[in-house]
């Protein structure tokens, strides 16, 4: 089953397994309209957790933390989701002294170039996309309506008319 990752307008990103884009779409419905999102699969995919050694918040339902992610992965995502931040970052560490000693003018100034680099690509995809809205009236309202993605507007869209012919009454056998 394909992985695909959504680069949210706002900078962050999902990951979901669905048999196809527009399952995808569905369940990333949890979170936001993903139609107007970047939306692809993920060749392979990687991400690893640990579990915590100490609880610090009662409200945590999973006592793990992020570790990190595969190369492939990591690779993906600079590429293909933060590629601006990447390329900051690349130039941040190739001017690093190779001995580590950083000195701190320069290490702040890195974490300027990074930040800078960080509020691009939060912003970097604002409003780049609207939804695409379908040709059928009603499809186009739900969409606008319930900011739903096509495919799920299309579907209960299908479904609605689905029960209004079934809830038809039968038509008469008299004659007239």
């Amino acid at each position: 089953m394909p992985l695909f990752i959504c680069r949210w307008q706002n900078g962050d990103f999902s990951a979901v397994s669905a048999s196809s884009r527009a399952e995808a779409l569905e369940l990333l419905d949890e979170i936001g309209n993903a139609d107007v999102a970047d939306v692809f699969t993920a060749k392979r995919f990687m991400v690893h957790f640990h579990l915590k050694k100490q609880i610090e918040n009662a409200e945590d339902p999973v006592p793990i933390d992020l570790e990190g992610f595969g190369e492939e992965t990591y690779d993906t995502l600079c590429d293909r989701v933060y590629p601006v931040y990447s390329k900051a970052s690349m130039s941040v560490h190739d001017d690093f002294p190779a001995n580590g000693d950083v000195p701190k003018e320069a290490y702040d100034a890195a974490l300027k170039v990074l930040n800078e680099a960080l509020v691009t690509e939060r912003m970097r995809k604002w409003d780049s996309k609207r939804a695409a809205l379908s040709d059928d009236p009603d499809v186009a309202e739900l969409q606008r309506q319930a900011d739903v993605p096509r495919p799920m507007a299309e579907q209960a869209v299908k479904e609605r008319r689905r029960r209004a012919v079934a809830e038809m009454p039968p038509s008469s056998d008299k004659v007239q």
